[in-house]
């Protein structure tokens, strides 16, 4: 076979594959460590993105009722992930409400 030739490519994709598929495979278990967590409370998000990370900030508006001309928003997080996570992180919490919703009714 040429070294270029696509059947030869396909062939050792076939059995890479093989080979994976050959591994045993093993329960994982994930165990998340809080020792060292902070908790925050906000009642103000914000999202920001890039082309490499989603930029999640979190703050407090501690201006109830306020008449002001502006608004000083205390931020306190900044979480950057990747965008694949993001995505993850976004159908988790879409999850999530509507299960909220299911349980203790719509969101306003």
């Amino acid at each position: 076979m040429a070294e270029n030739d696509p059947e030869d490519a396909r062939a050792k994709a076939q059995a890479d594959v093989e080979k994976t598929a050959a591994r045993p495979t093993r329960d994982v278990r994930v165990r998340f460590d809080d020792t060292k967590m902070s908790s925050n409370y906000a009642n103000v998000a914000n999202v920001g993105m890039s082309k490499d990370e989603v930029t999640l900030l979190f703050g407090t508006n501690q201006t109830w009722g306020a008449v002001e001309d502006e608004v000083v928003i205390q931020l306190s997080s900044r979480i950057i992930l990747t965008p694949s996570v993001a995505k993850s992180f976004a159908e988790t919490l879409q999850r999530v409400l509507n299960e909220y919703e299911k349980q203790v009714g719509k969101i306003a």
